[in-house]
């Protein structure tokens, strides 16, 4: 079966919200472990029903915003998600106060009734308006980005559509293509600037009614943050501006000489004077390598990725009224994972092939769990098996890349590193904002350019006003949607940087790791899930500074000037 023939429905709220009650007072009620272990399961079987066609409302929706049908469908699910939200809120508490808690654990594990804690810490009837209106000025940042229309060489493009300009080998035509994206963005600013300031205010008053002194405490609950804190992640931050700030630096040096530039601008991104690399085919061909190389990798992914093909799991190639980025989801009710990507000809196509399957190979390899709540672990370790799949792929990228495949590596360690300051100034940047949520939209691009000073100092906007005014965060969508979603890429790309120094000296045993960490999904805490895998946590005194060492050494050996 495909996915468009995959049954969707509409639950019906009033039935879903009865149905749950009805299990809340037999769960209550019952005697014995057994009979509130068998409840659970019945809450698991609906969780999984409720959650796949939730999901697959915002994916149809994603893939075709001008779609009115999907449209609805997706609204409905946003409509009714607070009262669902109240009902889970009802179950969590029994959970929470069960005489059979022992049992419980020994059935599903400790972290099951952590994530319920976590859980209950988030949410109170009272909010529930509150929580709707987020939703809502969410769903509107996506129609505004979704719907960007940009005039630029005579055609229309959206956000993804201009990302090939962005890196040509004309340094005018990036330069322009950069205007015309900084344009409609200044066009819109205030638009953007609406959209953001009330949210900010929205979160901080949720914050507030909760109990809260502001929204950031409440912001790593709802991650299901339970193993470290804004001072472990404070502290991760500054050895990100000891270690790694100085090492970008030279490569932004290194790469001005490369590209024989006496001075380098934000549009001079790319890595190389003839170009960044290209993946060489059209998106059936590299669809087509990827299943190769997903069968020669191991059985476990050949036969997962058999199944996104077969299935028609997956949506690669950019078109209009597709909403911009990448993201991979999940169907629990199928037990089948979806990968939702923009193909637009650059490189970054083939990191999706390799990062959102890193998710999806996550989840397919997860279902395994009795309790849905463990086909996902949360986000920053959900990103180590993305980005560490990047690197375990890397023995194949000949076939995307041929004779560019050195070129594609380069800029994949140079680019990994260098975006550790960006995810960072990103985290610092909202944990200013939500510590001060009063201030100003342009107090906001001021501290923002404040920032950028300390983690990018080498960033030079030219003469790109909306850039240089510190709007260009503006653009980074997990800001408006997801806060503190950011630092988890960090995070992971430092784990990832070690399964990638495992595998130089013992691939099997690299990978045997991996995939330990693939099927516990979310069993574990973040910092355990480490442990499993045999990482150590980028917490860790030492840790960072040993993998950005390693990473360093390999560049500087790498003869960049034979490309």
């Amino acid at each position: 079966m495909v996915y468009n023939e995959l049954h969707y429905e509409r639950i019906d709220v009033e039935k879903s919200k009865q149905f749950l009650m009805d299990i809340i007072t037999d769960f209550e009620s019952a005697e014995t472990a057994e009979k509130q272990i068998a409840a659970i399961k019945e809450i698991d079987n609906f969780s999984r029903d409720y959650m796949t066609y939730n999901a697959m409302a915002s994916l149809n929706f994603s893939r075709n915003i001008n779609d009115e049908g999907a449209k609805d469908e997706k609204e409905y699910y946003d409509s009714i998600s607070t009262d669902m939200r109240e009902v889970y809120d009802k179950i969590d508490k029994v959970l929470h106060e069960s005489k059979f808690k022992e049992e419980i654990i020994k059935e599903y594990g400790k972290t099951f009734l952590d994530q319920i804690e976590m859980s209950l810490k988030t949410f109170d009837p009272k909010i529930k308006d509150l929580l709707k209106k987020e939703i809502e000025l969410k769903n509107e940042y996506t129609r505004v980005t979704a719907g960007a229309k940009i005039n630029y060489k005579g055609k229309e493009y959206n956000l993804a559509g201009l990302g090939p300009f962005h890196s040509d080998t004309n340094r005018d035509t990036r330069k322009r293509s950069y205007e015309a994206r900084f344009k409609w963005f200044k066009d819109n600013e205030q638009v953007l600037d609406d959209i953001y300031d009330k949210l900010v205010k929205l979160r901080h008053e949720i914050a507030i009614t909760l109990g809260y002194k502001n929204f950031i405490e409440l912001g790593y609950y709802r991650m299901g943050r339970s193993d470290y804190g804004p001072e472990e992640v404070s502290r991760f931050r500054k050895q990100i501006v000891e270690y790694v700030v100085p090492i970008v630096s030279k490569l932004q040096e290194q790469k001005k000489d490369i590209l024989s530039l006496d001075k380098l601008y934000f549009y001079d991104g790319i890595n190389f004077k003839d170009g960044d690399p290209k993946p060489k085919g059209s998106p059936e061909h590299l669809v087509n390598a990827a299943q190769e190389m997903y069968h020669e990798l191991s059985p476990e992914t050949g036969k997962f990725f058999d199944t996104m093909v077969s299935e028609e799991l997956m949506d690669l190639v950019n078109r209009d009224g597709k909403r911009p980025g990448g993201f991979c989801t999940s169907f629990p009710k199928y037990n089948r994972p979806y990968i939702f990507s923009n193909f637009n000809g650059t490189d970054h196509d083939i990191t999706v092939l390799t990062h959102e399957a890193g998710h999806a190979f996550q989840n397919y390899s997860s279902t395994h769990h009795p309790l849905v709540n463990y086909h996902w672990p949360t986000m920053e370790a959900a990103e180590i098996h993305s980005m560490s799949m990047e690197f375990f792929t890397w023995p194949w990228m000949k076939k995307f890349f041929i004779e560019d495949t050195e070129k594609f590596k380069y800029k994949h360690v140079s680019g990994s590193l260098s975006f550790l300051p960006y995810g960072a100034c990103v985290d610092h940047f909202q944990h200013w904002v939500y510590e001060n949520p009063d201030v100003s939209p342009k107090e906001r691009k001021d501290k923002w350019l404040e920032l950028e000073s300390i983690y990018m100092p080498s960033r030079d906007y030219d003469n790109m006003v909306f850039a240089k005014e510190g709007g260009i965060w503006q653009g980074q969508l997990h800001i408006y949607q997801m806060p503190f979603y950011y630092i988890d890429y960090t995070l992971a790309q430092t784990c990832a940087f070690q399964f990638w120094i495992k595998n130089e000296k013992d691939s099997d045993s690299a990978w045997n790791d991996y995939l330990r960490l693939c099927k516990a999904g979310g069993s574990l805490s973040f910092v355990d899930l480490v442990k499993l895998a045999g990482l150590n946590s980028p917490f860790e005194d030492g840790c960072l500074k040993h993998v950005v060492d390693h990473v360093d050494k390999w560049l500087k050996d790498f003869n960049i000037t034979d490309m």
